[in-house]
């Protein structure tokens, strides 16, 4: 009787997930034109059963000496809800050997519960301190949720990004207001991604040959809306720099190839040569002989081996024998609100979300693109940019997501994931999702044993 008594209080808490009043927590804005100029944001919610009297912002932990805020911020009354502050982020070090390794680091500090940057937010009633929160880097994240690290990858909530590679890595040296404004889609390259705790990266890969490349792995470029933004090899060297320093796993996804590969298979062949090349000993190999669903192992699974990136590939556009190499996994579902206003994504992620029989969600690996196209922003009336698009979706999904839906989730990816708490999200719905499938069994032989 006491496990359906616990089973039935976790599950309460899942409707209320962070604080039994209101959780506050800080996220990038979009607002400025570089990331160094982003501000900060306060965000609290959603549903807050009482927001607090007023919130501080801190460079250093509150909690543990009285330091005055570098600004307070009073008369919260909704109860959800995001005020964008004046302090901007500047220039990001992350802490224990987490900015890009140099040559011959092996080892970086592990956080299991994530280390905070200086930018802390506290909420208070007077001079009671309700809830603390943190922006953070939260590089181990997975490898420390040990129930968790034992479930299919398919049950997981992976926390991804859309576009991955469409970044700028220097902003004043980048004159074409096209890729800045309306291509660009993230405002951290993917090394940083992975640090804040992003485990799912979704790139479109385009083929330019050049005259002049030192070497065929220069002419793969990502591409997002059909421009060349970054080379590929970059990517590929940050992917496996992370998960030689982390142990943690990527899920990489090579979605699509809207320049330079049409027909041409032996691109694609070049292609995945140059992923073995760099990638090769970090990736997962399948038993072919079973008929091995990539998403059925789990992040355990992948550590053991020591091979801990998943390169999900559409096998059918490789040459024989490439087509049949134990490296590359079937791509997995795909469904996307690139073309939908803010109802008819509502209307969707409650078909996929609920996993009810009617729902196209099959037992495997999927990915949510929460994202939003520039036609669809045609369709307003108005050209947004890229930022402009996710400061509308991104909130709403995360919000939705931050309940009930996130137990049903498996990868979800964003442009600028930095303007929500999705990786806070996918961490806490994962303990509730281990924890679920730990007892499940036993609150079913506790039922039937009643009968």
């Amino acid at each position: 009787m006491w496990k359906i008594v616990l089973f039935a209080l976790h599950l309460q808490l899942l409707v209320a997930p962070l604080s039994a009043s209101c959780p506050i927590f800080l996220t990038i804005s979009l607002s400025g034109k570089s990331l160094t100029d982003a501000c900060l944001e306060v965000n609290w919610g959603p549903d807050c059963y009482a927001p607090p009297e007023w919130v501080g912002i801190y460079r250093q932990d509150p909690s543990v000496s009285n330091f005055q805020p570098e600004l307070r911020i009073d008369g919260i009354q909704n109860r959800t809800g995001k005020r964008l502050t004046p302090i901007k982020l500047g220039k990001l070090q992350f802490p224990g050997g987490w900015n890009r390794p140099t040559a011959g680091q092996t080892t970086a500090t592990k956080y299991p519960k994530g280390k905070c940057l200086p930018y802390y937010v506290a909420s208070y009633n007077g001079n009671e301190l309700l809830t603390i929160d943190c922006l953070k880097i939260q590089p181990n994240w997975l490898a420390h949720l040990k129930d968790a690290a034992s479930m299919p990858l398919k049950k997981l909530f992976l926390p991804g990004t859309h576009a991955s590679g469409a970044y700028i890595t220097n902003y004043s040296k980048t004159k074409s207001l096209l890729i800045k404004d309306y291509l660009v889609a993230q405002h951290f390259d993917v090394w940083s991604q992975l640090v804040f705790g992003i485990r799912y990266l979704d790139l479109s890969v385009g083929y330019r040959y050049s005259a002049d490349s030192g070497s065929e792995s220069e002419n793969f470029w990502v591409v997002n809306e059909n421009m060349f933004i970054n080379p590929v090899i970059d990517v590929l060297r940050d992917v496996r720099r992370f998960v030689e320093l982390s142990n943690e796993i990527v899920v990489l996804d090579f979605s699509s190839f809207p320049i330079g590969f049409y027909k041409h298979p032996e691109i694609y062949s070049s292609l995945y040569h140059l992923i073995r090349q760099e990638l090769g000993q970090v990736l997962y190999e399948r038993n072919v002989s079973s008929n091995e669903h990539c998403a059925d192992r789990s992040y355990n699974d992948l550590r053991v081996l020591g091979r801990q990136v998943l390169l999900l590939f559409p096998t059918e556009e490789l040459p024989h024998p490439e087509n049949e190499s134990v490296l590359l996994c079937p791509p997995w579902q795909r469904f996307s609100t690139s073309y939908m206003n803010m109802s008819q994504t509502l209307d969707y992620m409650r078909l996929l979300f609920s996993r009810k029989p009617d729902s196209p969600v099959q037992d495997d690996g999927w990915i949510f693109h929460a994202v939003m196209s520039i036609e669809q922003a045609l369709n307003a009336h108005k050209l947004q940019t890229a930022k402009e698009r996710a400061a509308v979706i991104n909130p709403k999904v995360n919000q939705w997501l931050s309940g009930p839906w996130g137990l049903n989730a498996n990868v979800v990816a964003m442009d600028y994931f930095s303007n929500t708490n999705l990786i806070d999200v996918a961490i806490h719905a994962n303990v509730h999702k281990a924890f679920l499938t730990a007892n499940d069994k036993f609150v079913n032989l506790e039922i039937l044993s009643r009968r």
